[in-house]
């Protein structure tokens, strides 16, 4: 399996967190569904909140389906907001007519970097499609939301009072959004809905569903993304099995930025 397969986790977060960020910024799109504002109200309040949130834990599912074949991941990491840094735990099942593989996974992203681990193989490489970047262009993500479909409606989600606000946002928007990763992915169909606690206006739950094309293939992509512990993760550093003992490590070109201590990783 490539490195560019894994890199699929961290692009299909980008647009989660880069979303999530446009719904909550507000604009002049499409008028919600309650038909009196409530939800750019709403999507003011997340904003606030969020804009506060250091560091989160996440679960998330990733599948990508094409023809008969179907690659699933399950992710468990955390998040450092204020360091931009990321890591997680992932198991990839690919599944074809003929056959059932499995392949467990551990990244590290710092910035623009990314530390992979596959079976104790680490590689060290820079990923274009870092979740911080398209995430922190406020005039990319007011333009998604202003040629984007709004909506919300109240609902409950694990026993919690939720609003549900789910984003339509056009296929232009969408590829703007990622023009400035070098990625030739062109996504389609992008429909993506967010989970708010009512109490105290935190996202608990992200949803994307979207299909795109590359080499010519239509592939079917949804990410599903749950959030907890705002605000109480551990400091996300690279273990000295990346770095080496000696400084010389497949990862060692990150080490400054780390003091080689083992990362804590929700499982």
């Amino acid at each position: 399996m490539s490195t560019r397969t894994h890199v699929l986790v961290p692009l299909a977060l980008a647009l989660l967190v880069a979303l999530a960020g446009c719904t909550a910024i507000g604009g002049s799109g499409d008028q919600d569904s309650d038909g009196l504002g409530e939800g750019q109200e709403i999507r003011g309040e997340v904003a606030n909140e969020m804009a506060s949130v250091d560091s989160y834990n996440f679960s998330m599912v990733t599948t990508v389906g094409f023809g008969d074949n179907e690659q699933v991941t399950e992710s468990n990491g955390t998040v450092d907001v204020a360091a931009q840094r990321m890591v997680s735990e992932s198991i990839t099942t690919i599944r074809t007519n003929s056959s059932r593989t499995r392949q467990g996974s551990t990244a590290y992203v710092f910035g623009d970097q990314q530390c992979l681990d596959l079976d104790g193989d680490w590689e060290q490489s820079t990923v274009d499609r870092s979740p911080w970047r398209s995430a922190t262009n406020v005039s990319v993500l007011t333009e998604l939301l202003n040629s984007s479909t709004a909506s919300l409606y109240n609902d409950t989600y694990n026993g919690q009072d939720v609003h549900v606000i789910v984003v339509e946002p056009t296929d232009e928007a969408v590829q703007t959004l990622l023009a400035d990763t070098n990625t030739s992915v062109e996504f389609n169909d992008v429909t993506y809905t967010q989970y708010v606690d009512t109490e105290s206006k935190r996202l608990l739950r992200s949803d994307m569903n979207a299909t795109y094309f590359t080499s010519g293939r239509e592939v079917d992509l949804s990410v599903s993304m749950r959030f907890s512990d705002f605000n109480t993760s551990h400091p996300i550093e690279l273990p000295r099995a990346a770095v080496g003992s000696s400084g010389n490590g497949p990862c060692a070109g990150m080490a400054n930025t780390s003091n080689s201590s083992d990362a804590s990783v929700v499982r």
